[in-house]
């Protein structure tokens, strides 16, 4: 019976009920005094009466409203313990699944190394896909995350960040127009700088990413980051905002949506422009200097 009453739907209802119970109380009350009770008609035998009604009325609303209250701290604090208890396992699992992609990775890569066909299209494959699976376990945490986690804010150069990408996407050129240090947390830049950098290669097939930057104020610079892509086809002001509809796991926009929020989170901006067959446009809106 208790583990019925622990389920979700049942415990909406009840809270629904719960309130329309109450507040129709209350309310009755308040009519019932300013309408009906007037002092100047009202009889003794009638005041009796009412304060009877009253009596009766006010122990079943204290009641309810002692019900519900220790129902909802009960509901609360189990939620509560249950949400952390989710965490710990998510965390834990998470650990252990990237360490085995990490594993798996470096095993694929030494097997390509070691073959005599070091060009095998399966081998690029293998680990790309590993590489994509990484990507997106990464971003499922930061987004189950996102509101409780906390982000440094420390000075970060971008010429380190792009530095360690460049072992990532050895398919794809990187060009850092010049050096600059950025405000925010370092693993989420890394982040950002992936789906970026995942984005024009799985999407739009880009073998070349330009990153330029300028000035905007004393603390403040824009980064723009185009490459020489497919570009996309859809609406363009959609991305980042939402999960978008499509029937492809690779393309729903998820890591552009991460990568907006993260933004938010270390007072930044980003917005996107694009044309069909033209690449790609990103522009990073950041605290930071140049170098």
């Amino acid at each position: 019976m208790l583990q019925k009453l622990l389920k979700p739907q049942v415990k909406t209802a009840l809270a629904i009920v719960w309130f329309v119970f109450t507040f129709s109380l209350v309310a009755w009350w308040w009519v019932f005094f300013l309408l009906r009770l007037n002092p100047n008609t009202t009889t003794l035998e009638q005041m009796k009466m009412s304060h009877r009604m009253f009596v009766w009325e006010g122990s079943i609303l204290l009641a309810a409203i002692l019900f519900g209250g220790v129902s909802l701290v009960v509901f609360t604090y189990r939620d509560q313990k249950r949400h952390q208890r989710l965490r710990f396992f998510f965390s834990t699992f998470s650990h252990d699944i990237k360490t085995s992609i990490a594993r798996l990775r470096l095993q694929a890569e030494v097997l390509e190394e070691e073959t005599t066909n070091a060009s095998s299209p399966i081998l690029k494959r293998l680990i790309s896909d590993i590489q994509r699976l990484d990507l997106q376990l990464e971003n499922s945490l930061l987004l189950a995350n996102l509101e409780d986690g906390e982000l440094l804010h420390e000075d970060v150069s971008l010429r380190s960040i792009f530095s360690s990408l460049r072992n990532e996407f050895p398919e794809l050129s990187i060009e850092l127009e010049r050096e600059a240090t950025i405000r925010g947390d370092h693993r989420a830049l890394l982040s950002v700088f992936k789906n970026l950098l995942q984005n024009s290669v799985l999407h739009g097939k880009a073998t070349t990413v330009r990153i330029k930057i300028k000035t905007l104020s004393d603390n403040r610079i824009e980064l723009q980051m185009q490459d020489d892509g497919l570009g996309f086809k859809g609406p363009v002001h959609k991305l980042g905002s939402e999960i978008l509809k499509s029937q492809d796991a690779r393309s729903n926009g998820l890591g552009l949506l991460i990568t907006s929020r993260l933004l938010n989170r270390m007072n930044g901006h980003i917005r996107y422009d694009s044309r069909e067959n033209e690449g790609f446009k990103s522009f990073i809106e950041l605290e930071g200097q140049l170098k």
